[in-house]
């Protein structure tokens, strides 16, 4: 379920003027991401301490260690004893910018953290931080042996998923206004559909190469 919608017009900073406009203004990016990062905590038995080694790892390995900062970014790694001081301190760390005694997310740190959720929070989370900006997120060829297949499984997925959002709301023949409950969990499987298809279309140009 997406929750860009849900949070975008009860923001704090909403004026009444800019409500009464008619306008809906856009939560900060780092929200969303923590909004999917409570789902997974409260509906997986992933916790904190866990889910917030997997940031650091994950920052570790994506951002060159001369652009790491320490005192934006106090994740860190450690072995043996340390293990258990690490996975501690991260956690620690996450809650502080979950809890927004951190205000700002930084950049870096960003992809780190959205790459750490697990299916389909990632992939739910990186389509409201796209649809921000009227775009769709794409999943690139990743070099997986499997990928490709991969994508082809997932496509299959999420058409089946889009079929079951479906029949409720077209059960009856018609799409109408009884039908509105469903419509938010339909648009975010047809959109997923759309990612799906298209990333698996981009295997396929990239073989016919000028022949397109």
């Amino acid at each position: 379920m997406s929750v860009i919608s849900s949070m975008a017009g009860s923001l704090p900073g909403a004026t009444a003027d800019g409500m009464k406009l008619g306008r809906q203004f856009l939560p900060p990016r780092s929200q969303v991401i923590y909004a999917y990062t409570h789902r997974l905590l409260n509906e997986t038995a992933t916790n904190a301490n866990s889910f917030a080694m997997q940031v650091a790892e994950n920052y570790f390995a994506l951002v060159a260690p001369h652009m790491r900062d320490k005192k934006a970014v106090p994740f860190r790694l450690g072995e043996g004893d340390d293990l258990a001081d690490a996975l501690k301190a991260n956690g620690q760390a996450l809650r502080r910018y979950m809890d927004g005694t951190v205000k700002t997310l930084p950049a870096d740190l960003e992809d780190a953290w959205v790459l750490s959720l697990p299916e389909p929070y990632r992939s739910d989370c990186e389509r409201d931080l796209a649809a921000r900006r009227g775009m769709l997120p794409v999943r690139l060829a990743h070099i997986a042996p499997d990928a490709d297949t991969a994508g082809i499984g997932s496509l299959m997925a999420d058409f089946g998923q889009l079929v079951t959002a479906l029949t409720p709301a077209i059960s009856d023949g018609v799409i109408d206004e009884l039908d509105r409950p469903h419509a938010r969990k339909i648009v975010n499987a047809c959109q997923d559909v759309v990612i799906a298809a298209v990333t698996v279309e981009r295997r396929f140009v990239a073989l016919l190469g000028d022949q397109r």
